[in-house]
């Protein structure tokens, strides 16, 4: 199993602060690299970091991509079928997991599951959707597919409180241990690709059996 340390900042994280800037550069970097046999001969280069500064879990995905499109209009329309990047992330302490699915203009996707292949599913209501900052370098919708190459960001700040809610789980959440993947998908661009950061069994990204170790410092 892999282990990703989600290190501590001293100061509030700022999403648009930079990939190289002095905050992010001292988050580790994983690799979203696994890919599946039903990708297309496109394959982006997909990097995150995360950080947390006790009150928000944060993350930063750098995508060198290709083919990109976000026709995904308002959150908890399916931007799965866009240029998209995930978190899945579970505390062990509760039965749920979410899947933060957020294409490359901030328009995110959000469900508590529960079991595998997500069998029972609460959408996640706007107003707890809006507390979720959002961070994008390309802009919010695009329906004519960029084709030359293009790297894009896209950042992500989560309240700890969000878990506190929706799973129970205690803070603060330094020296915590919790189950996560990151992936990427784009499965309706005209070059579709399928990523993860944890070697799946299959192409198939709700499978919290499969996570990785989260570890909070």
């Amino acid at each position: 199993m892999k282990t990703y340390t989600v290190k501590k900042s001293a100061a509030p994280v700022i999403l648009n602060a930079g990939w190289e800037s002095e905050q992010w550069k001292n988050a580790e970097t994983a690799d979203v690299c696994n890919g599946f046999d039903c990708n297309s001969d496109h394959i982006p280069l997909v990097q995150v970091k995360m950080l947390h500064d006790g009150d928000r879990i944060c993350g930063l995905f750098r995508v060198e991509d290709r083919y990109v499109v976000a026709k995904a209009q308002k959150d908890q329309d399916m931007v799965c079928l866009d240029s998209c990047v995930e978190f899945f992330v579970q505390d062990p302490a509760a039965p749920y997991y979410y899947n933060f699915e957020m294409n490359c203009g901030g328009t995110i996707l959000l469900y508590r599951c529960e079991g595998s292949g997500c069998k029972k599913h609460e959408v996640i209501p706007d107003e707890d959707m809006k507390t979720i900052e959002r961070y994008h370098s390309l802009p919010k919708v695009i329906t004519e597919e960029i084709t030359e190459p293009t790297t894009w960001y896209l950042g992500f700040a989560i309240p700890a409180e969000f878990f506190v809610k929706y799973s129970g789980s205690k803070l603060p959440l330094s020296g915590q241990k919790w189950s996560a993947n990151f992936t990427k998908c784009a499965d309706k661009c005209s070059h579709p690709t399928w990523l993860s950061w944890m070697k799946l069994s299959r192409c198939a990204y709700h499978v919290p059996e499969e996570f990785g170790e989260l570890v909070f410092e």
